[in-house]
């Protein structure tokens, strides 16, 4: 039976720029469970810079539609950073192996697949299954801190706090020794300080280095430091072939998962 010529003109006029070299091949359209072989289905490079959303239920393709959406990028020289929480997209590095059940689908969809691996650079919160990941105390902020913390609206007010002296007075903040020097310091010795800023209470102080205490046992001194991390070091282009690195970010800690979830 022939495809419906209505739905796959409705298809084309949709995605007009599927085919050409500035678009992201994503698939071949489907109606009444039939397959045009044709990858008419894409998204234009140009719209690559937006959000977007992959949803469906477990095993209906979502993990390998955000794969193929990465070796697309790097294959048209765009860097890709991938949070990639579990690590199912660093077989990125290594090409597929072709086997019955892909060639078959390879030719329902109209792709010419070969295996291709891609130039990926490993990133890790803990520096143990790739490049350490670093930034300092005053990057991060007192917002993202708060949250990985799980402070209170009152205790992350004093790190606002804190943060604020320490910008007044040009005081770096590298790793959590520098932030707990300034805390112990408005506490104990900052009366004129805290006339200035407000008062600090020794309870929600007490409540951060706690909370940094905790943090530090999990991993996060490997974490706060420097050197930082640059965002300019994703744009650089692999050495060979022009296409660029895509970089899979795996964090191996309860801190790393708790930094991704709550940042």
């Amino acid at each position: 039976m022939a495809f419906d010529a209505r739905v796959l003109a409705a298809v084309r006029a949709a995605f007009p720029g599927t085919g050409a070299a500035a678009a992201v091949p994503l698939g071949a359209p489907v109606h009444d469970g039939q397959v045009h072989p044709e990858p008419l289905i894409g998204i234009p490079l140009a719209m690559m810079n937006r959000h977007g959303l992959v949803a469906g239920a477990t095993g209906t393709g979502k993990t390998k539609t955000l794969q193929l959406i990465a070796e697309a990028l790097s294959a048209a020289g765009v860097p890709v950073f991938v949070a990639d929480i579990k690590g199912d997209v660093a077989g990125l590095a290594a090409p597929g192996v072709l086997g019955a059940k892909i060639e078959g689908r390879a030719r329902e969809t109209g792709v010419s697949w070969r295996p291709t691996g891609f130039p990926i650079e490993l990133l890790s919160l803990s520096g143990k299954l790739g490049a350490q990941l670093r930034a300092t105390v005053s990057s991060f902020g007192p917002l993202a801190l708060g949250k990985v913390m799980g402070l209170n609206d009152t205790q992350a007010g004093v790190l606002s706090l804190v943060f604020k002296y320490c910008d007044d007075r040009r005081l770096p903040l590298l790793d959590f020794k520098d932030l707990r020097a300034v805390l112990t310091h408005l506490t104990d010795a900052g009366a004129e300080a805290q006339r200035e800023y407000g008062g600090i209470s020794k309870a929600s102080v007490g409540v951060l280095l706690r909370e940094m205490v905790q943090l530090e046992q999990q991993g996060a001194g490997a974490l706060f430091g420097e050197p930082e991390f640059e965002v300019a070091d994703l744009m650089e282009p692999a050495p060979a072939g022009g296409d660029a690195s895509a970089s899979s970010s795996c964090p191996t800690s309860r801190t790393g998962r708790r930094c991704f979830r709550r940042s």
